[in-house]
């Protein structure tokens, strides 16, 4: 639906919600819950418990869950549509009950102020000036002036000295985390053996190391990271003094803090069990059920049981987890230190490594492949065509009524999610995930009013307000006719000179390929460079086209192909190429090796 922000339009909504979700995702990695903290502290406000001194107030928990749970309760109605549209039952798409969403919830503000105070213990301070730019730079992103930047904060349930308080809150984890991971260095050996290990399988495939040695650093640095932060938020749990003001809230704390699942020092609790049901019921196209719930319950006691075997053949072995890990994160650095030492130490005789060579020589065949770039600008509407959606919009207006706005919508309206629905957004909308200023516009309407055309970088929208919700100015129900821009030929020909004086460029050596790929300065919506492309993939920018294919390996090296199209102007040049090779024997050892190691790794662990 075109009413939605994207990777091309980074509007309010996703600066504010960098800030919100940071320190839930620092904890949890689940990206739905909002670390609001409303208002001042101190006041009537209830206070439910304390995390070593810090107060917990009931408005900020309720605040929390009716966020969760209205996030949760949105996704099921989208799994729900979307079964319907296939004529696949429902029924089994069920909320997650209240006291499960209840101690989620519990465990993350807990998690949130025990590391905050932990971060005390560490002596990292943020400045009011450090949050003060952070909040000038938010505001500046939604392109909003004070007082309006103001009022979407509070249509998001911030005010400013709250939202400064999440900033502050996110800036202190951060720095936190810098000073837990300063000494975790992943070095260039360990980068270079993973490499190594996996350089034949579909991650890597046809990708040097120098390609891809960054990605395999991150993916290690964050993998270790994240069992160092849990390891580190347990050890701070345990000598967290953790205090209830109020019965239930007590009682909720024992439910989360129940072992599920134990063998000898290590266990699961409760709390696992509640963030595998949040993880599931967002990221699946399952909704909750008990059967949901004892399933994850067995896992849990089935993985805890493996992890406990392994980390033992993984101590006979001379193999030591981290220092710094404790609980199941220590035993997830033994499994997967074990399951290395398995690859590493596999060893078949020439004999299995020529049988495997053998049943399987063709796929071992190196492809002919090229490398280079595509380089180009996708075609984009200029202001002389927005002009004339305006003007299209603005005679629609004249003769739209409340009577004729759903078949008005239907004639004209290039919103294809609401169109052929004359134009509704749904019995609700939520406007707090909609783009601004259409949601400013609902928000100033009154029910009934039949406003614009609003323009957003969508196009120019009309929209008629049925009803809105007078105990929340986020809902309403909308309707809406979207015209969208047609891109003229005058804008298509801006492109294309664009990418000509480039080629241009390229061409008398002025500027490199790489130079303007890497650098920020060359503004291009396409750039793209490829390794070893084989025919069989897909274009980079561009996507699948044999025939296109087909002209760029049959470029001349560093010759430079120009194509047109419907979606926009680029240029594609060949740097290098790679003949066919027939496999041999000798040249893939190694690979066949690899493979089998896998292999064997996999079912070693298996029958554990």
């Amino acid at each position: 639906m075109g009413l939605r922000n994207h990777k091309k339009a980074i509007q309010i909504a996703s600066a504010i919600m960098i800030a919100i979700f940071g320190i839930s995702m620092l904890v949890t990695g689940i990206l739905f819950l909002k670390n609001n903290v409303f208002g001042e502290a101190g006041g009537n406000r209830e206070v439910i418990a304390t995390v070593n001194g810090t107060k917990i107030y009931r408005d900020d928990f309720e605040r929390e869950v009716y966020s969760l749970k209205n996030q949760l309760k949105e996704i099921n109605q989208q799994k729900i549509q979307q079964l319907s549209q296939v004529g696949v039952s429902a029924d089994n798409i069920k909320d997650v009950p209240d006291n499960i969403i209840n101690e989620y919830v519990l465990q993350l503000i807990i998690n949130k102020e025990v590391l905050l105070s932990s971060a005390k213990e560490l002596g990292i301070k943020i400045s009011n000036a450090t949050v003060n730019q952070d909040f000038e730079s938010y505001q500046k992103q939604s392109k909003l002036g004070r007082k309006e930047f103001a009022q979407y904060l509070t249509s998001v349930g911030y005010n400013i000295s709250s939202f400064k308080k999440s900033i502050k809150d996110q800036k202190t984890i951060e720095k936190m985390r810098e000073k837990l991971f300063s000494n975790d260095k992943i070095t260039d050996e360990e980068i270079k053996k993973a490499y190594e290990r996996n350089k034949y399988t579909q991650a890597f495939a046809n990708q040097d190391f120098e390609d891809v040695k960054d990605q395999i650093k991150e993916n290690m640095t964050q993998d270790k990271d994240i069992m160092i932060l849990n390891s580190y938020l347990a050890k701070a749990k345990q000598k967290a003094k953790i205090e209830f003001k109020d019965k239930e809230f007590e009682k909720m704390y024992a439910r989360m803090t129940t072992v599920v699942a134990q063998n000898g020092e290590y266990k699961y609790t409760n709390e696992a069990v509640n963030e595998q049901i949040v993880n599931s019921v967002s990221q699946t196209q399952q909704g909750y059920s008990e059967k949901l719930v004892n399933e994850l319950k067995s896992t849990l006691k089935t993985n805890l049981d493996k992890f406990v075997k392994i980390s033992n053949k993984a101590k006979a072995a001379g193999i030591k987890a981290d220092p710094d890990l404790v609980g199941v994160d220590q035993l997830r650095d033994y499994s997967q230190k074990y399951y290395n030492y398995l690859i590493d130490t596999y060893k078949p005789d020439d004999a299995t490594l020529q049988a495997r060579f053998n049943s399987k020589k063709e796929s071992y065949n190196i492809p002919n492949s090229i490398s280079g770039y595509v380089i180009g600008e996708e075609y984009q509407a200029g202001q002389s065509d927005f002009d004339a959606a305006k003007k299209q919009a603005e005679d629609i207006m004249k003769t739209t009524t409340k009577d004729n706005f759903a078949a008005k919508a239907k004639e004209f309206s290039k919103d294809p999610g609401s169109a052929n629905n004359g134009g509704s957004l749904g019995e609700t909308a939520d406007l707090s995930q909609l783009v601004p200023e259409f949601s400013n516009a609902v928000r100033s309407g009154k029910a009934g009013d039949i406003v614009g055309p609003i323009k957003t970088q969508f196009g120019y929208h009309i929209i008629y307000i049925q009803s809105k919700d007078p105990k929340n100015e986020n809902v309403a129900k909308v309707s809406h006719i979207l015209i969208t821009p047609t891109i003229s030929e005058a804008s298509k020909q801006k492109v294309i000179k664009k990418v000509q004086d480039l080629k241009a460029e390229i061409e008398s050596k002025k500027v490199e390929w790489s130079t303007v790929e890497k650098q920020d300065k060359y503004k291009f919506s396409v750039k793209e460079r490829f390794k070893k492309m084989v025919k069989s993939d897909a274009i980079p920018g561009i996507g699948k086209n044999d025939e296109l294919m087909n002209q760029i390996f049959g470029l001349q090296l560093n010759g430079i192909l120009e194509r047109n199209d419907a979606t926009g102007y680029y240029l594609i040049t060949k740097t290098s190429e790679v003949p066919f090779t027939p496999a041999t024997f000798e040249n893939s050892k190694e690979r066949v090796r690899l493979e089998l190691a896998h292999e064997y790794a996999d079912k070693q662990l298996e029958i554990i």
